[in-house]
């Protein structure tokens, strides 16, 4: 996530992990190569599925740059979706 360095509060951070029942294993914090300015925090979670921790930090205008997550969870998603989207159309 990008996040600028006056904003930085690991505490909140880790709040919003484990509001979503989820535990950091890891931070890694480095400057932002284009703006000083900012941090690029990295967060290894001890979770597979993302989404709903995704979705917290959105929610609280964070700046998800990326996530890596199982891709078998990926799927799971789609499968969900297309059943969903063939529940409505009947």
């Amino acid at each position: 996530m990008l996040i600028d360095t006056r904003d930085y509060s690991l505490t909140e951070i880790s709040r919003l992990v484990e509001s979503n029942n989820a535990k950091i294993l890891s931070t890694h914090i480095s400057r932002d190569k284009e703006d000083y300015t900012k941090l690029r925090v990295t967060l290894k979670i001890n979770k597979i599925d993302l989404n709903r921790i995704v979705a917290t930090f959105e929610r609280f205008n964070y700046r998800i740059i990326a996530k890596f997550q199982s891709a078998d969870n990926v799927e799971m998603d789609k499968e969900r979706i297309d059943l969903l989207f063939k529940y409505l159309n009947i």
